[in-house]
């Protein structure tokens, strides 16, 4: 019996060891008195001296996000809808355009306080109600990026036939059920290895060199684009509106999660100027170009072959079949593949992984970081079959659409909340209080309203939802038109409804709600310089004294 008891005693120590050393390091500010529940190194504010963000960084950074494989495809996807092609890039445009507003918007807070969005949410939900607002963006960090991941995996198999062309000779060992081959399985996994390596050297350069070198082989060998087809097409008006909108909320879908993955990059920021005036106008002019060129190569392809190649695999696959003996030719496509595919990977790091590790940070900030939660999401997206998600350009934009759906509310919800209810002033101390009677406690840890209102904002345009996703079920067509708005009607619901909630059951006013917008936030940066000021006194006085 004692025997036992002693291996009882032993075994515990041992987990206890274990569990200490998979801790992660925990934040210094607000920490006494404070649960480790809320806070760690990541979750906490960010000092002052690692506030390098400005406004050329942020234009740096928007330039080389938008010029991806992400806005091309959402560009020549659209062709496939019969739209003529400036109708579908103009559509693009405007839903880019009307959401930079929106991002910036939400990084506001994040600017003025600097914290990321699983802090930023504690603040319009609840210490534990924020846990479902993190957790809704998780899930998508994860799909999203096991899209991406897949989106490189074909252009690194490009890359490998334009180095082996015996690559093509690969037999498939895979099943059909399985919806992916041998060979795209492997790019898959090399893509997947590269991205874990951290191998971020895709910059917006060397991206936009690559897209005007894909479209300009495709103009010259089709002699430009007439579009046949679209001149041709007698739609009527009704259908080409909705058709417009079809494509101006899958603009939308293409962007959404930057609405609220905002707050993990603002809380970077030098000064909230500078998140603002780096990307209001760099980010709508950076994504248009690749919207339109995806636009033009895909009715290029569609006169050439009779229908459009909507993902820029298909595109570099056909510009390699033509030189199945010319080194030179396919040195360039690879390339130009390979500029891509590591370009998508960059991307990833930076709206999928940063956010999905904040993210899980927030839900075990003993145990996690972003660093492992980057580690974790690369995992993650190994399981959830996107090549099932690329199969056509129809249901990329439905899953473009959904993905801004399922996102509008959330981002809806900060947006209200910080500028109409909060009016900018938030008590920093309180975001890490998970204690009753906290400012930002609410019920139980709940503020009530931000889940309702998020459940009820999704369920006009749920039918239309499931249907784009699944070919068993049956709506009616004004259901199936509704799902043509479903990110601005649901973001537009959900703010109206949040902001309902609070003139007709008010909250208790509080000190800081009744003082000028951001008034806290100007105290907060005069108490940093004058802290500031006192350390370099400080110095200058110990320097001094070491001369003499």
């Amino acid at each position: 019996m004692v025997r036992f008891r002693w291996l009882q005693s032993v075994q515990r120590i041992r987990w206890d060891r274990l569990k200490d050393s998979l801790r992660v390091p925990q934040g210094q500010l607000f920490t006494e008195g404070t649960s480790t529940q809320w806070i760690n190194q990541d979750l906490a504010p960010t000092p002052p001296e690692e506030r390098k963000w400005n406004l050329w960084t942020f234009a740096a950074f928007w330039t080389a996000h938008a010029s991806d494989a992400t806005a091309w495809t959402a560009g020549s996807a659209t062709v496939a809808l019969g739209l003529t092609w400036w109708q579908a890039w103009l559509a693009l445009n405007v839903a880019h355009i009307i959401g930079t507003i929106l991002i910036v918007a939400n990084g506001r807070m994040a600017s003025r306080y600097h914290v990321g969005f699983p802090v930023c949410a504690r603040v319009s939900w609840g210490m534990w109600g924020s846990y479902v607002a993190v957790s809704m963006r998780a899930v998508i960090c994860i799909i999203w990026n096991g899209v991406n991941t897949f989106y490189a995996g074909r252009l690194v198999d490009v890359c490998l036939q334009c180095i082996w062309p015996s690559w093509t000779l690969v037999a498939n060992t895979l099943p059909d059920s399985a919806g992916i081959t041998t060979r795209e399985l492997t790019g898959f996994l090399i893509a997947w290895f590269i991205y874990l390596k951290w191998f971020y050297i895709a910059k917006s350069v060397i991206v936009l060199t690559a897209m005007h070198g894909i479209l300009a082989w495709w103009m010259r060998k089709n002699g430009g684009v007439h579009f046949p087809s679209q001149a041709n097409n007698q739609l009527s008006g009704a259908t080409r509106g909705w058709l417009w909108m079809q494509a101006f909320n899958s603009g939308f879908g293409a962007i959404s999660s930057l609405t609220v993955n905002q707050a993990d990059i603002a809380r970077y920021a030098s000064s909230p100027s500078d998140q603002l005036w780096g990307q209001i106008f760099v980010f709508p002019l950076a994504s248009a170009l690749p919207g339109l060129f995806g636009v033009l190569v895909a009715s290029a392809s569609q006169e050439m072959y009779g229908a459009p190649l909507w993902n820029l695999w298909d595109v570099t696959q056909k510009m390699l079949d033509q030189y199945p003996q010319n080194s030179g030719a396919r040195f360039g496509i690879f390339l130009a593949a390979g500029s891509m595919a590591l370009a998508l990977i960059g991307v990833n790091l930076a709206t999928n992984c940063l956010p999905f590790g904040s993210d899980v940070s927030a839900l075990f900030p003993k145990y996690m970081n972003i660093q492992r939660g980057q580690f974790l999401c690369c995992l993650l997206g190994l399981a959830i079959a996107p090549w099932k998600i690329l199969r056509n350009g129809t249901t990329f934009l439905a899953f473009l659409a959904g993905y801004g759906y399922w996102l509008a509310p959330v981002a809806a919800i900060l947006f209200v909340d910080y500028f109409c209810i909060q009016h900018g002033n938030i008590v920093t101390a309180e975001l890490y209080n998970g204690k009753a009677g906290g400012l930002y406690w609410y019920s139980r840890g709940w503020n009530i309203r931000a889940p309702i209102v998020t459940v009820l904002a999704l369920v006009p345009c749920l039918p239309g939802f499931a249907w784009s996703i699944s070919d068993t079920v049956d709506i009616s067509l004004n259901a199936a038109h509704l799902s043509t708005l479903s990110f601005i009607l649901t973001y537009a619901i959900a703010a109206l409804m949040y902001w309902a909630s609070y003139r007709i059951w008010p909250k208790t006013p509080t000190t800081q709600v009744n003082q000028h917008f951001e008034f806290l936030a100007n105290a907060v940066e005069e108490e940093e310089v004058s802290i500031e000021l006192v350390d370099i006194e400080k110095s200058d006085k110990l320097s001094i004294r070491e001369s003499v």
